[in-house]
């Protein structure tokens, strides 16, 4: 995707060496035609020279300000000298981060491009020197790059702007970039302002204070309330953290939401040196200013992987305007159809194999499903017709929906009853299709599950594939563990063969018996009713969904839903021998006074128990795992309405919005952070149950950003020197999103990287 493209920047390197300066005489040592010979000094310096055994740079650790007004860029370049002593030496000179800009190696001479701030470090090196190790002759020094940035009015062309009919402008809806200030006001935007009495005079509404954004989405969409809203004419837009800061000044009528430079936001996130990035806004009606509100934001230092599947009503997409299946990858502006052609016809209730390559889905009779290859692009597997009657003399009516679908996207336990589109058989694992792809086969043999289980409700296998989440609602049990109905979150082990390592990638089911074994609870509460959990890339950990208040409508899946009045908070367990569940707090919209910190109005006095179905991204990125979920809590002031309307022609609350987990918390500790809305969704459709996936692998050869995309897990420089393409692995250390067996896979040894669903991942920070 296009938006992952901008991670290659770190991975490009400025080296280009230099031709060595020709040396006057022929002092003793010296080559032939004068040139370094036998990494002697000559003349001037006096016959036979002194050996080079270091060198040094100067300047030593040089700051390079880049200043940015309305797009255009303006800096003054620097040279780097290396130096023997006090002598000057011929050496090439090499950056680290070529994305802060370009080295000539010859000259020594930096200029930067404007693209991202940070630091890097500078290498000077002479092949002809003797260290004291033996090896070539070398020293470096860093180099920071700082921006400062100012942008009046809407951007430069090609800098964001404009808009998307599906979901608004720049996928966050809102407003558009408001006009140029003149001079008298933006010097009382820049100057003095009166401090708001109250977050009712002026506040934030969204996004949320502490909120932690992974790089490669989409800027926000700044959202506020004010008393003054009526009178305001301009805002200013301040950003600032190590070595950046950017001033935006819009003119326009009435101010209560204003997107984020693109640019701006984009440097903001990728030259993020790991402190918070605050944000300030300032409004004025010409006179008098007010503010500044702030908030400060961390960034996690990878970017987001995968595609969203999820199910969207009323959308523009579907040529039936009611249901559709759409996907979504994080910094995309619009979504598009999960399956080309389906937009003939309503099509809901999917599920998606973690490995991206096979998505099930239910057509408008709710009596026919199919499941589709994603790797062939979208073409049918196999449909199941629920009027014809199966191999196992059943009806293959919804034996998908909802189910818990295996990793490689083979087979599926199926979810049985109590949902509101269900099978009446038993929960059993089920193929998606025979050898010749035509007849559907039975059930397959199994052992320890049949015995143990007879419903289960919205089934979950772990990442690694040797592990089985779902509510217990009805079956004989172990014994030991009994079904709650509906009220208990359990939890089996599996294996058919597949060869895992614990946390790591599952490869297809080797053995010829699928076994379960080791049934126990994890979580059960007497009034609560459970369902949709997800497992982190680690396979130790559970996201689930545990209702507050079941729904009104009277269908069999209320206990569960998202709709008619039902209410529910997400909560995380983790897997130790002692589960510890608890509320996901940060995430619901609790901070760590258990006090609400999300707007409330009229429409919505209480959005922290309106969260529901989460899925978990099988990718960890930046130091973070990411969980995906449906809300209908405000959107700011964007979708502020009735959070169980219908379609009305307007912003519907009923959305996507995405958390932050920490990697290995602390048992008993909350692990999440607050949550950001998912840029792309169209306003008003109402969207849920996003099923986050990794990409469809790609065979070597294919141009790619990351090892995650690639079947055979490494991303490389091609032979001849060019792009990065899919590799076999080309030994040493696995590199971030690279494949890994365990953590000694990983650059660093574990220490830097952890290896974590089989692709190496950053450690959390905390």
């Amino acid at each position: 995707m296009a938006i992952r493209r901008a991670a290659a920047f770190g991975l490009v390197t400025a080296v280009v060496f230099v031709a060595c300066l020709a040396e006057c005489g022929g002092g003793g040592g010296s080559s032939a035609d004068g040139g370094h010979g036998d990494s002697t000094i000559g003349n001037p310096f006096g016959d036979g020279g002194a050996p080079i055994t270091s060198l040094t740079i100067q300047p030593q650790n040089p700051t390079v300000p880049v200043t940015i007004t309305n797009g255009a860029v303006s800096t003054m370049p620097i040279t780097f000298t290396a130096l023997s002593g006090t002598l000057v030496v011929p050496a090439s000179f090499s950056l680290d981060h070529g994305e802060l800009g370009v080295l000539v190696a010859g000259t020594g001479v930096f200029t930067a491009s404007g693209n991202q701030s940070g630091v890097g470090t500078v290498t000077a090196s002479d092949s002809n020197g003797v260290a004291a190790d033996g090896g070539p002759v070398s020293a470096t020094t860093s180099l920071t790059v700082t921006i400062a940035m100012s942008q009046n009015g809407k951007p430069p062309a090609g800098d964001a702007g404009g808009g998307n009919s599906l979901g608004g402008n720049n996928g966050v809806g809102g407003n558009d970039y408001g006009g140029p200030v003149d001079p008298t006001t933006k010097t009382v935007l820049d100057g003095p302002a009166t401090a708001p009495s109250s977050a009712q005079e002026l506040g934030f509404l969204y996004p949320y204070d502490k909120t932690v954004w992974p790089q490669g989405v989409l800027a926000p969409l700044l959202q506020w309330q004010s008393t003054h809203a009526s009178a305001t004419t301009a805002v200013k837009i301040h950003l600032s953290e190590m070595g950046f800061t950017f001033d935006g000044y819009y003119a326009g009528p009435g101010f209560v939401n204003e997107p984020i430079d693109e640019a701006a936001w984009s440097k903001a996130l990728y030259g993020n040196q790991g402190d918070p990035l605050e944000v300030d806004v300032t409004i004025t009606d010409g006179t008098t200013a007010w503010g500044p509100i702030t908030e400060h934001w961390n960034v996690a230092g990878g970017v987001l992987q995968g595609t969203v599947y999820y199910n969207s009503y009323n959308s523009q997409l579907s040529g039936s305007g009611n249901g559709a299946v759409l996907a979504i990858q994080p910094g995309a502006i619009s979504p598009s159809l999960a399956i080309p052609g389906s937009d003939t016809d309503c099509h809901v209730c999917h599920e998606v194999s973690s490995n991206g390559g096979t998505l099930f889905m239910m057509d408008h009779t709710y009596t026919t499903e199919g499941s589709y290859d994603l790797t062939m692009s979208g073409a049918q597997i196999q449909s199941y017709v629920g009027t014809s009657t199966a191999a196992d003399g059943t009806s293959n009516s919804a034996k998908f929906v909802w189910s818990g679908v295996y990793p490689d996207g083979t087979f599926a336990m199926t979810s049985s009853t109590h949902t509101v589109v269900y099978t009446t058989l038993d929960s059993d694992l089920y193929r998606r299709d025979t050898a010749n792809h035509v007849t559907y086969g039975g059930a397959i043999t199994e052992t320890g599950w049949t015995s143990a289980v007879t419903q289960a409700i919205t089934p979950s296998f772990s990442p690694d594939g040797a592990h089985l989440a779902f509510n217990f609602w009805t079956g004989p049990g172990d014994g030991t563990t009994v079904a709650r109905s509906g009220h208990s979150l359990d939890m089996m082990d599996f294996d058919c063969g597949q060869g895992t390592v614990d946390g790591g990638a599952p490869s297809q089911c080797g053995g010829t018996t699928y076994a379960f074994y080791n049934l126990r609870e994890l979580y059960y509460d007497t009034t609560r009713y459970v369902g949709w959990p997800g497992f982190t890339p680690d396979s130790k950990g559970i996201v689930f969904h545990n209702a507050v208040q079941s729904g009104s409508s009277g269908w069999a899946d209320d206990q569960i839903s998202t709709w008619d009045g039902a209410e529910a908070e997400l909560w995380y367990t983790d897997l130790n021998p002692m589960p510890q569940p608890l509320r996901m707090n940060w995430l619901d919209g609790l901070d760590g006074t258990s006090t609400s910190y999300l707007p409330t109005n009229t429409n919505h006095p209480n959005d922290t128990i309106l969260n529901y179905e989460p899925t978990v991204n099988p990718i960890a990125s930046g130091g973070y795992f990411w969980v995906v979920f449906t809300s209908r809590r405000m959107y700011g002031n964007v979708a502020a309405g009735d959070p169980y309307s219908g379609y009305t022609g307007a912003p519907i609350p009923k959305k996507l919005w995405v958390a932050a987990v920490d990697i290995n918390p602390t048992p008993g500790t909350d692990p999440s952070h607050p949550a950001f809305y998912l840029p792309g969704q169209e306003l008003n459709a109402g969207n849920s149950r996003g099923f986050w996936v990794v990409d469809p692998c790609m065979a070597n050869g294919n141009s790619c950003v990351t090892g995650d995309e690639c079947c055979n897990g490494f991303c490389r420089q091609d032979a001849d020197g060019g792009g990065l393409v899919c590799s076999n692995n080309p030994g040493g250390c696995a590199q971030q999103y690279e494949a890994c067996t365990t953590d000694s896979d990983c650059c660093g040894g574990g220490t830097q990287l952890t290896c974590v669903n089989g692709h190496c991942a950053q450690k959390s920070p905390n």
